[in-house]
């Protein structure tokens, strides 16, 4: 399942977030590599048993691509692929609001508080298997995850959206911005939001 052709900005989204990541995780493991050559050099007169060679160097550089593997998700790219199904069951935990910091009720009452819900919704697909989608929910879009409302999620983007119309509203898949009203881009981050007419299920 592909982003309709309309959000080619979420697609250069994910791009840039795929090339970072690789980026970031050959670094890594290149600083690693360059800092034992530079040990080696600086210490040429050191007897060999006293340099990263052989066996420690191929277990600093194992370390290396391990740690980076998990370090900067490169699992992803074996584990998230895009899906849709049917919402089977929604479990909220670990809610906080600014409601509990009194010195922040201002900031409530202004509409300005802050909110974070961790969510994990588990999906059934099509084929009966089922699927766990995890993601921080930074405005009150609990509304918007029903059980037994079709979702899709795109490989790459954190908030799952809604494969129907609904009297809810639009979230944005890029940030989680819920939008009441039909949108073309989302007023936080200025994706464009993805519209359930353009998903070809």
């Amino acid at each position: 399942m592909k982003l309709p052709q309309r959000n080619r900005d979420l697609r250069n989204y994910v791009l840039r977030n795929d090339v970072l990541r690789i980026s970031l995780y050959v670094l890594w493991i290149a600083v690693w590599a360059l800092s034992a050559y530079s040990y080696n050099t600086q210490h040429a007169t050191y007897p060999d048993h006293r340099k990263i060679l052989g066996w420690k160097l191929a277990l600093l550089l194992a370390a290396t691509v391990i740690s980076g593997f998990f370090l900067f998700r490169i699992w992803k790219f074996f584990t998230d692929r895009s899906f849709c199904g049917v919402i089977e069951r929604t479990s909220l935990s670990h809610s906080y609001s600014a409601a509990d910091d009194p010195s922040l009720i201002r900031g409530i009452q202004s509409g300005q508080a802050d909110f974070h819900l961790k969510t994990v919704l588990t999906v059934r697909l099509p084929s009966g298997k089922r699927r766990r989608i995890r993601f921080v929910q930074k405005e009150g879009s609990y509304h918007y995850y029903y059980e037994g409302n079709s979702i899709v999620h795109f490989r790459g983007l954190p908030y799952p959206v809604r494969a129907e119309r609904n009297d809810v509203g639009y979230v944005c898949a890029a940030c989680g911005r819920m939008h009441k009203e039909k949108a073309e881009r989302c007023d936080a981050c200025h994706y464009t939001l993805i519209d359930p007419i353009d998903l070809q299920l």
